[in-house]
């Protein structure tokens, strides 16, 4: 099995100063390296498609709507599944998660992966980021301790690679974009992004939950 994480929206809290008001952690769940093949391929050939040189990347934050739809529409019917989680930042009170941006974001990854109801199994995982050796040792260890028990591994391994090379993490900056634009209220066209959701809604085994 083959996890690829991003994220939409920032870990910051100063709401009233330009933080965003959600943040949202998609994993893209491949249960086989055939699937995962087949959908990087089909990212691929679509970029190809669009008239895009093999070295753009798809990122949400930096495309133009009518981009991010013509991706949505085909990718999103493709052979993987989705566990995300939406944060709804006003409602976190721990001073831990507010004044410390890598406890945040760790916390919200540990919840998506542990409330997966074993449908994430002895994966491989793989984190969008380029941060320190220090700092990606340490979030190894945290993960594998959180999520993993004696009577079920959850993670295998832990790795943090490039966005600009890798078409899976570029699916789930675009799944992860798709549901915040989704459900942020204050854009107009928050409707069509819900929308663009319904092929993965329909895949059994996706949760997109919105943190309570």
């Amino acid at each position: 099995m083959h996890v690829f994480i991003d994220d939409s929206g920032d870990a910051g809290f100063k709401l009233d100063r330009g933080s965003t008001e959600y943040f949202v952690i998609a994993c893209c769940i491949f249960e086989t390296r055939d699937a995962a093949e087949r959908t990087s391929k089909a990212i691929v050939e679509h970029r190809a498609s669009i008239g895009w040189s093999e070295f753009e990347e798809f990122k949400f934050s930096k495309m133009r709507n009518d981009l991010q739809f013509d991706f949505m529409n085909e990718i999103f019917k493709l052979d993987f599944f989705v566990r995300a989680i939406v944060i709804d930042k006003k409602i976190i009170k721990s001073e831990n998660l507010v004044n410390n941006h890598k406890n945040f974001y760790n916390y919200v990854i540990k919840m998506v992966l542990t409330r997966s109801n074993r449908t994430i199994q002895d994966a491989s995982v793989k984190i969008d980021g380029s941060s320190g050796r220090e700092y990606r040792n340490a979030v190894r260890r945290y993960l594998k301790n959180e999520a993993n028990t004696q009577e079920f591994r959850v993670i295998k391994d832990v790795n943090f690679v490039n966005s600009k090379g890798n078409q899976l993490i570029q699916l789930a900056d675009m799944v992860a974009g798709c549901i915040r634009r989704s459900v942020d209220l204050s854009k107009k066209n928050a409707p069509e992004y819900a929308a663009a959701l319904a092929p993965i809604h329909k895949k059994i085994k996706t949760d997109i939950w919105y943190f309570k």
